[in-house]
């Protein structure tokens, strides 16, 4: 069934009811003016792999109307303005994937690869949660990496480093004496908060701007019985192509919030360089989710 709304409709804020009412379809096809997190989480017909298949060839054709994601990008920027007439400091930071990305691949889903969509609006995001993961891996990182290259202990790897840093930050240990670039590791502390206290940076959702692409790829697994743990790698074992989708060469809005204006443009920094030369999401070693800014 189709999700429709009216202007009657009470269980909807008026903005929320605009954003909806602009929402994308797939053209000429059966499904019609889906939202588009219906169809992608729709299980496949009675186990029936061709049909799988082809809805999601047709969801790779799916188009949002213009108006949806600047609706929601009008109702980000409210927000945002009421934060900061409340005191808070804020930097926005629009980004452009390289190539592609995937957010929630690994998430459980009826057609076995899944993707992080807006429960709502139906369309690919980034949570704040994930910008602020991936900012603290990739700050935990280059700390990591200048006491490796400056220890005289060398029995220690690259790897033992990383785990003592990341507790250490957990912990909120504050007499670690690094300094990077005028970022020191107190610093992330406060920017990232401990598991006694929150941080002093808000990371906000990150939204698709101006339009978005999306584009199916596909892992093609070629030892199924050896990974399964039945069976060891062979190559007599028949590769299983299993189809994932993504979003393809599409800019988002990254924006960042604190009352304190020195600790958010460190945080910049950092996220900056996070997703530029880490990625996020999955696959970033094989150049998924790399942005340029």
């Amino acid at each position: 069934m189709s999700i429709q709304f009216s202007r009657d409709n009470k269980y909807l804020p008026s903005d929320t009811y605009r954003i909806i009412s602009s929402i994308g379809v797939i053209q000429n096809n059966q499904y019609g003016n889906y939202n588009f997190y219906y169809i992608f989480n729709l299980p496949q017909i009675v186990g029936d792999p061709p049909e799988k298949i082809r809805i999601r060839d047709e969801i790779e054709k799916f188009r949002w109307n213009t108006n949806t994601l600047t609706n929601i990008e009008k109702r980000v920027d409210k927000i945002v303005n009421s934060l900061s007439n409340s005191g808070l400091f804020y930097v926005e930071l629009l980004a452009e994937c390289k190539w592609r990305l995937i957010i929630g691949l690994g998430a459980s889903h009826p057609q076995e690869t899944s993707m992080t969509l807006h429960h709502i609006y139906g369309i690919p995001y980034i949570p704040g949660s994930a910008v602020k993961g991936v900012t603290r891996h990739w700050s935990i990182r280059k700390f990591a990496d200048q006491v490796y290259q400056t220890t005289k202990q060398k029995n220690q790897t690259f790897e033992e480093i990383l785990k003592e840093l990341s507790k250490a930050l957990e912990n909120g240990e504050d007499n670690i004496d690094i300094e990077i670039n005028g970022i020191r590791f107190s610093d992330l502390i406060q920017i990232f908060g401990t598991q006694r206290q929150a941080g002093k940076v808000i990371f906000m959702d990150a939204y698709p701007v101006e339009d978005i692409k999306l584009a199916m790829d596909i892992m093609n697994v070629h030892y199924s019985d050896y990974y399964s743990g039945d069976e060891p790698p062979a190559d007599w074992q028949t590769p299983v192509p299993i189809k994932f989708l993504t979003v393809e060469k599409t800019k988002f809005k990254f924006i960042i919030l604190s009352r304190n204006e020195v600790l958010l443009s460190k945080a910049e920094k950092l996220l900056k360089e996070a997703l530029e030369y880490h990625g996020i999401g999955a696959k970033t070693s094989l150049g998924y989710g790399i942005f340029s800014i």
